[in-house]
């Protein structure tokens, strides 16, 4: 799967409300946050706009261009040099494609807006959604896996962890159920563990609640839930791939409470990614 981030250049027309760009700061921060997003070592996409954006105008006589390279109308000077900041190092690309250019099954649009638009989306977390939406719509779990690490940029997943999920029953059916359980782990998990370190039952029942769904330790079989997984480390200043098998036996049963479709996981280990990653262990059955 492929995604298009589309920047809607109409967004950054002025308004009798949004009159110039020095009253949309807030929303040019919005805008470099799905910049951000985007640019993440898991995703590496540009945001692309299309070559109108130069004759925009951002205030009354005042183009973009005017406005982004020759200081011309009102706007803050760090803005300024963020925005040629993103599009100097390819964070935003002029576009190669037709404006409007119909999707295929293997490509898909996301509208990105300055602020609140008719349509697209002006916010991390929207664009987070959108994208997440995309995942939920593919149905082919080996294209699954490989778009899933985008749309989950706080996770970390097992060495071969596709091997596994090759063998979920229906896969088609579940990938809404399974996508919505690896978002709330995403977002939450590291959070909760920091929280409840100390009563981890607890950041279990909240997990469960969100999810509506069983949430539990599995501590009799802790030895078949090993799992590998590999990340970046600093050894005498060079960055080298090293590998950690960690146990992963708090898990969600998905569907219902007898379900043999499960996500095993672990809230985060310090020397991934700093402790600020949950380490998906296991899609699908159980291992022993």
């Amino acid at each position: 799967m492929q995604v298009i981030n589309s920047l809607k250049e109409e967004s950054f027309a002025y308004t009798n409300k949004k009159e110039n760009l020095s009253l949309r700061r807030d929303e040019i921060g919005e805008l470099m946050e799905i910049v951000t997003y985007c640019q993440n070592e898991s995703v590496k996409e540009a945001v692309e706009y299309q070559e109108a954006l130069w004759e925009i105008y951002v205030q009354e006589g005042v183009t973009f261009a005017d406005w982004l390279f020759y200081g011309g109308g009102a706007g803050n000077e760090e803005d300024r040099r963020r925005l040629q900041e993103v599009m100097s190092k390819k964070g935003m690309i002029l576009s190669d494609r037709k404006e409007g250019a119909v999707e295929n099954t293997g490509i898909r649009n996301i509208d990105i807006t300055l602020g609140q638009f008719q349509t697209g989306v002006s916010e991390v977390k929207e664009y987070i959604r959108e994208r997440r939406e995309v995942l939920s719509s593919i149905k082919n779990v080996i294209e699954y896996e490989a778009f899933m690490q985008s749309c989950f940029i706080n996770s970390c997943f097992a060495k071969g962890i596709l091997s596994e999920m090759k063998h979920i029953d229906s896969f088609p059916d579940r990938v809404q159920e399974i996508t919505k359980a690896l978002g709330i782990l995403n977002d939450e998990a590291v959070k909760l563990y920091q929280q409840y370190s100390d009563s981890l039952g607890e950041a279990m029942r909240i997990l469960s609640a969100r999810l509506q769904r069983e949430c539990s330790p599995d501590p009799k079989h802790s030895k078949d839930l090993i799992f590998s997984f590999t990340y970046s480390e600093q050894i005498e200043g060079k960055t080298v791939a090293a590998t950690k098998d960690i146990e992963c036996s708090p898990h969600f049963k998905l569907i219902h409470p007898g379900s043999n479709l499960r996500i095993y996981f672990y809230w985060c280990d310090a020397a991934i990614a700093g402790g600020e990653k949950v380490l998906v262990g296991r899609i699908g059955r159980h291992p022993y």
